[in-house]
């Protein structure tokens, strides 16, 4: 699992607690990759986002199954100022971002994601 203080191991903490279950965790890693090699080896289960599983899914190297009760999910905002000017390369950032949640959205590849959009503000927001 990830370490204590993991946004996505807080995100777990909260569902366990809510679902009144002890989790008996054997090794704590923030790296994806490394909770990877421990399951592929037969070193038990672990939870991580769907789009960081996708294509480990997909060719067979993993199984997952999506949590439930209770559900677990989280919203995940991109944020610009709208005082004074925003410099290129945040914007060039902020597409791309935008670019690659989409893509992976549409493409299936983050299968629990939602996108939601917004319009972009105007100066009467």
């Amino acid at each position: 699992m990830p370490a204590a203080g993991h946004a996505l191991r807080s995100l777990i903490d909260g569902a366990a607690g809510r679902a009144a279950v002890e989790m008996d965790i054997a090794v704590q890693t923030n790296s994806m990759r490394v909770q990877k090699q421990l399951v592929r080896a037969g070193h038990g289960w672990t939870i991580l986002p769907g789009l960081g599983i996708a294509e480990d899914v997909a060719d067979g190297t993993l199984g997952a199954a999506p949590l439930c009760e209770p559900d677990v999910w989280r919203s995940i905002a991109l944020g610009m100022s709208r005082a004074g000017r925003t410099p290129p390369a945040v914007e060039a950032v902020a597409r791309e971002l935008l670019h690659q949640i989409t893509s992976a959205v549409d493409q299936e590849r983050w299968p629990s994601a939602q996108l939601h959009t917004r319009a972009a503000p105007t100066d009467d927001n």
